[in-house]
C-alpha cells in the first residue's frame, strides 16, 4: 500500500507533464500536417510560462534517461561476458587509434548542449506523431483514400503490424539521409568547421557520452532526421500513383525506434564487439575461401581470444548468416574517415561503395590500448636513450 501511494503523485505528474505538452501540438485529420507545421505551432503555444517550464522538465527526464541508457551499454556487455553469457566469446575492440583520454571544455559544453537539445527532440518527434494521430470519430477512411497512416496512440489499436513491423523502414529510411549527410560533413571544405570536432576522438568507449560529443549542428541534423524517417514512413512518398502510400505507427513503435537506436549509437562507441546476425539461408562460399586465407596470412601478434572472436564471426558467414549491425564497422570508420558513413547499419554503405569491413590484421599498438579501470590509455614507461 505503502509504495503504491508513493507511485501514484509520479504517475499524476507524468500524466499531467505530456497532457500539457500534448495540447501545444495542433492536431490534423489530412496528410496536411508537416514539421513545418510542428515548427510554427512551437513559435506560438511553448511561449507560455507553463509550457516552457514542462519542456525543461521533460528535457531533465530526458537527460536522466540518457545517462542510465549510457551506463547500461557501457557495463551491461562487460557483466554479461563475464557470467557465462554467449557474449563471453567475444572480446574488447583492439584499440588502433589514438584515444581521447581527456576531454577539453569544448568537449564538454558541446555535450551539455547536445543533451540539452535532446527534450526539444523528443517533443517534436512524439508531438509530430500526435499531430497525426488516428481521427476519434472522422471518416478514416476519406482520409486513407488521399494516403497516408497515423500515429497510433490507444491500448486497443496496438498491434505488430503498426509495431515492429515499421522498425525496419525506420531504420533503413533514417540511415539512408543520415548516411548522405555523413559523407557531406566529410566533404574537405565543410569537414574542418564541423564534424572533424568528433574525430579528435579515434578510439570511442565512452558509449553514449562519446556519441554526442560532436558539434551541435551536427546533433542536431542527426537528430531531427529520425523526424523526418518517421514522417516518411508514416505518411508516404507518393511520387506516383503507386507510390509508397505510407503505414500506422504505434507510439510503442516509435519508442521502440529512438531507443534501439539510442542502444545502437552508444555501441558503435564502445569496445565492445557486438554482433547482430540473422540467417539468411544462403551459404557462403566466398566467406569460407578468405577464412582459409585470412587464416594463413594471420598476424602473429593477435592474441587468441581475438582469433577465436575472428572465427566465430567467419563460421557465421560462411554457414550464411546475414549481419544486421557490427560494433567494428563503425571503429574502422573512427579510423578510416572516408568508409562506413551509416550510423545504425552499413546497408547504404553498401550499395554505395563506401562500405570497408574490419579487418583484424591491422597493426595493434600496444601503447595505445586501454586501462579497464580507468578507462584512459594504458601508461607505458619508454626506454630512456
Amino acid at each position: 500500500m505503502g509504495s503504491s501511494s508513493n507511485i501514484n503523485p509520479i504517475i499524476s505528474f507524468v500524466t499531467g507533464l505530456v497532457t500539457r505538452l500534448a495540447a501545444t501540438i495542433p492536431s490534423s485529420t489530412n496528410s496536411d500536417s508537416t514539421i513545418s507545421t510542428l515548427l510554427s505551432q512551437l513559435l506560438t503555444d511553448l511561449r507560455t510560462p507553463q509550457s516552457l517550464q514542462d519542456l525543461f522538465l521533460l528535457t531533465t527526464i530526458v537527460v536522466i534517461a540518457l545517462e542510465i541508457l549510457n551506463q547500461l551499454v557501457y557495463h551491461v556487455p562487460t557483466i554479461l561476458s563475464n557470467n557465462n553469457d554467449p557474449l563471453k566469446k567475444k572480446r574488447a575492440i583492439p584499440v588502433r587509434g589514438k584515444h581521447l583520454d581527456n576531454f577539453s571544455v569544448k568537449d564538454y559544453t558541446f555535450i551539455m548542449i547536445n543533451k540539452c537539445m535532446t527534450g526539444l527532440f523528443v517533443y517534436c518527434y512524439f508531438g509530430y506523431l500526435w499531430s497525426v494521430r488516428e481521427p476519434q470519430s472522422a471518416d478514416v477512411t476519406t482520409t486513407r483514400a488521399r494516403g497516408g497512416g497515423h500515429g497510433i496512440f490507444t491500448t486497443n489499436n496496438l498491434s505488430l503490424q503498426n509495431t515492429l513491423l515499421p522498425l525496419p523502414l525506420l531504420f533503413l529510411t533514417y540511415d539512408f539521409f543520415y548516411t548522405l549527410l555523413h559523407w557531406f560533413l566529410h566533404i574537405k571544405s565543410i569537414y574542418v568547421y564541423v564534424h572533424k570536432h568528433h574525430h579528435f576522438q579515434k578510439a570511442p568507449s565512452r558509449a553514449n557520452i562519446d556519441a554526442v560529443n560532436v558539434h551541435p549542428l551536427e546533433f542536431f541534423l542527426g537528430e531531427f532526421n529520425h523526424i523526418l524517417a518517421l514522417m516518411l514512413v508514416v505518411r508516404g512518398v507518393p511520387m506516383t500513383s503507386s507510390g509508397y502510400r505510407g503505414m500506422d505507427v504505434s507510439w510503442v513503435g516509435a519508442v521502440l525506434f529512438i531507443g534501439v537506436g539510442g542502444v545502437l549509437a552508444g555501441l558503435n562507441h564502445t569496445r565492445h564487439d557486438v554482433v547482430l546476425s540473422v540467417p539468411s539461408g544462403v551459404s557462403s562460399s566466398t566467406a569460407a575461401s578468405s577464412e582459409t586465407e585470412d587464416e594463413s596470412t594471420s598476424s602473429s601478434s593477435s592474441s587468441s581470444a581475438n582469433n577465436n572472436t575472428i572465427s566465430n564471426n567467419r563460421k557465421k558467414k560462411s554457414k550464411g548468416y546475414l549481419t544486421i549491425f557490427d560494433s567494428k564497422h563503425h571503429d574502422v570508420h573512427h579510423r578510416i574517415p572516408q568508409s562506413n558513413y551509416g550510423q545504425y547499419t552499413v546497408f547504404w554503405d553498401r550499395i554505395f561503395g563506401t562500405f570497408r569491413d574490419y579487418d583484424e590484421n591491422d597493426r595493434v599498438n600496444p601503447a595505445y590500448q586501454l586501462d579497464p579501470l580507468t578507462g584512459k590509455t594504458v601508461v607505458v614507461n619508454k626506454k630512456s636513450d
